[in-house]
């Protein structure tokens, strides 16, 4: 089959991520992954000029692999101009939603201040406020902001922040957590700096996005990489003399990711 996605077996050290992750979804995808004894699903990464490879989704998967004791795992890599950035706005869950806000104003670099638009943190009983800091950098405050629910409370990610949306999906929702728009350019820099974007907040769309790759874990093992590269090109080669690779052009929905 031509014109298939670029796959690497790349070294998880050599991943750059431009995001922080969720100790809570890490511990449930490694237990997962444990389980399944496969990576299902690679992760996407650019190749910048350098040649340093910038994680644009997947940062949870990469950060299970790691602590399964892995040295490597499967990536995508994309081409930049090829892939859209969207956002994911957060709802925390279960929660009373002034636990939430309690947090937030304990936090010494943060200020809660009457809406003026993102990051906004509306609540259910009514409330509605933006987050400031006049000691971070806008990285640092989405961050801290984002430090303050996630791990302790129940997090989804949504793409509509609208209450009325929100509640349709999630009764059990507290707080909605908008955050600004960001582009791409955001991300390289918060990756090959040291100014992370908080867990879950970018919202990637990649064409010909590959799924459902199972490498075996004992193919992402300690070795050589060009042994473990080759090892993975057996293996796609084997799904595509067997017809067992397809591409779908439509839109899908996935239920059990």
């Amino acid at each position: 089959m031509e014109n298939l996605p670029e796959l690497r077996v790349l070294a998880l050290a050599e991943i750059m991520p431009h995001e922080k992750v969720d100790p809570l979804r890490v511990d449930r995808l490694a237990a997962r992954i444990t389980d399944e004894g496969s990576q299902l699903n690679p992760m996407v990464c650019i190749e910048d000029i350098s040649g340093r490879f910038v994680l644009l989704d997947g940062a949870t998967r990469t950060a299970a692999l790691g602590n399964i004791g892995l040295a490597y795992g499967v990536v995508q890599v994309v081409d930049s101009r090829s892939i859209t950035l969207e956002t994911w706005h957060h709802v925390v869950r279960d929660v009373a939603p002034e636990a939430v806000t309690r947090h937030i104003e304990d936090n010494p670099n943060l200020i809660l201040a009457e809406d003026e638009g993102t990051p906004r943190i509306s609540t259910i009983d009514g409330g509605r406020f933006t987050a400031h800091s006049d000691r971070l950098s806008q990285n640092g405050l989405l961050s801290a902001l984002v430090d303050c629910y996630i791990g302790r409370w129940k997090v989804n990610r949504v793409v509509d922040p609208d209450l009325d949306s929100v509640a349709s999906f999630y009764p059990d929702w507290a707080t909605v957590v908008e955050f600004p728009t960001l582009t791409i350019d955001d991300v390289m820099k918060a990756a090959l700096g040291d100014d992370r974007l908080p867990a879950g907040i970018t919202r990637f769309i990649v064409p010909d996005r590959a799924l459902r790759v199972q490498a075996d874990l004992a193919l992402l093992a300690a070795g050589p990489q060009p042994e473990r590269q080759a090892l993975l090109d057996r293996l796609i080669e084997e799904r595509s003399s067997t017809g067992r690779i397809r591409r779908y052009p439509q839109s899908v929905v996935i239920y059990d990711e």
